[in-house]
């Protein structure tokens, strides 16, 4: 089953496009990442999805059918719609009538997950942006849906609190799509993830595991810019990013000794998922 199908999005204002043929499927159960920059597209994409803003091109399907039905879906924006002058009490009643929920059942089950209760009198307005947040997830999840869209979910949260939000929210047998750019989140969140650049899909979904097997090497060695750098490293895979060289090490290879014979500012470590977008980025550019 597709819980979401994006076929062939493509989103123009005044000229520019935004959104360049965009196709991929979230599967039942997956928890699917979009990771990409600020500007990359990811918030677009999130309004179309969500029937906000119609797309120049393509079309989105929600479980196999023609017709959008939001009924088993949980939203949160980025930019949360909450009401700056209620109480956060106030603002759980509203959405609770709405969904034809009992608050009492609400606070038993999530207020402590959330930690809700020390901020449950407090105006919207007064809120710190990490409360927003967990209120926002709070309302996108109180009706049990099926399907959660979330908009960069960690962004603004206590990293002492994602591990538990986290595990309310994949609670094993809902479909989570999310966008995000914090990278070790994604990582270890996501059963798939999607790269998006410049309003493109730069490298077909996978897991991470398979994402990060898939790179020249499991080890990369940066180094600081200078003229003539790329010059000396042509026979190895690397990217450009932040004033550095980032070269994929292989310990089999001549790499240590050939940058040993210019430079000993340089440092080992182990990619991750910044590296295996950078590195499809700077292939998606040639």
């Amino acid at each position: 089953m597709k819980d979401i199908l994006v076929s062939h999005i493509s989103y123009r204002v005044k000229n520019k496009t935004i959104l360049n043929n965009i196709s991929f499927a979230v599967d039942a159960g997956e928890a699917f990442a979009l990771l990409g920059e600020n500007g990359s597209g990811k918030s677009t994409l999130i309004d179309i999805i969500l029937d906000d803003i119609k797309p120049s091109e393509g079309n989105v399907n929600f479980f196999e059918q023609p017709k959008i039905n939001f009924d088993k879906v949980g939203v949160l924006y980025d930019h949360l719609p909450l009401f700056m002058m209620l109480k956060v009490s106030e603002s759980i009643h509203y959405f609770a009538v709405i969904h034809r929920l009992n608050y009492d059942a609400i606070k038993k089950k999530y207020f402590d997950i959330f930690e809700i209760n020390k901020i449950e009198h407090t105006l919207v307005k007064e809120l710190s942006q990490g409360e927003r947040k967990r209120v926002g997830i709070l309302l996108a999840i109180m009706h049990n849906p099926r399907l959660l869209i979330l908009d960069e979910p960690f962004a603004n949260l206590d990293p002492t609190i994602i591990d538990r939000i986290w595990n309310t929210i994949n609670n094993g047998y809902r479909t989570v799509f999310f966008t995000t750019h914090n990278w070790k989140e994604a990582e270890k969140q996501a059963t798939k993830i999607g790269f998006i650049y410049d309003g493109k899909i730069i490298y077909p979904p996978e897991s991470p595991h398979e994402i990060l097997h898939k790179l020249p090497s499991q080890k990369k060695i940066r180094i600081d810019w200078f003229d003539g750098v790329t010059d000396k490293l042509k026979d190895y895979r690397y990217y450009i990013h932040d004033e550095a060289v980032v070269v994929f090490f292989d310990e089999h290879s001549e790499l240590l000794k050939t940058i040993s014979a210019f430079t000993n500012n340089f440092s080992v470590k182990n990619v991750g998922l910044e590296d295996a977008y950078l590195f499809h980025v700077s292939t998606h550019q040639l």
